[in-house]
Order: structure tokens, then sequence, then C-alpha cells
């Protein structure tokens, strides 16, 4: 199983644009706030007896325009992997 845990991030101030799309630049700086106390954790773990991807969110299953994102985004992990395995992503947002 693998777990990851992401803050949530306030954009103060948003760029706008691109100075360099190569290098990927912004046209202007930004300035943002990360906001330790709220967090999004995510575990995913391979299962064989699965014959879909299961996605759980805040305990309950995902919604179709979730699932659908979430496997789109696994169906490339599996097609670089070479490996035709389903996953349960368990997904959990102590903030609204």
């Amino acid at each position: 199983m693998i777990t990851a845990r992401a803050h949530s991030n306030i954009a103060l101030i948003k760029y706008w644009g691109k100075r360099d799309t190569t290098l990927n630049l912004p046209a202007v700086g930004s300035i943002s706030m990360t906001l330790d106390g709220l967090h999004t954790t995510t575990s995913l773990r391979p299962d064989q007896s699965l014959q879909q991807d299961r996605f759980l969110l805040n305990g309950k299953p995902a919604g179709e325009q979730e699932t659908a994102r979430l496997r789109q985004f696994l169906d490339l992990v599996r097609g670089l992997a070479g490996k035709d395995v389903k996953f349960h992503v368990e997904s959990r947002n102590n903030f609204p």
C-alpha cells in the first residue's frame, strides 16, 4: 500500500500566463500560503480480486465523475507499467 498526504494551498496572488512555455516559467510571480491544518490523505493498493478500480472518498463510493478521472490516470500508470491490475483507492479530507 502507498499513502500520501497533501496540504491545502491557497493562492493569494495568482500568476497569469507564461513567459516561457518550454521552461514553464510564469509571466508574473505568485504568492500562496499552505494551510498545515488542512489536508487530504490518499492510500492506493493493488487488488487482484477487483474487476474494476474502487475509489472511496471520505468513506463513501466516489461519484462517476471523480471515478472516471481517477481511472483515466490509473490507465496511464497501468500502460506505462505494462500491468493490468485494478486498484483500491481511498481518499479522506479533513476539510470540506
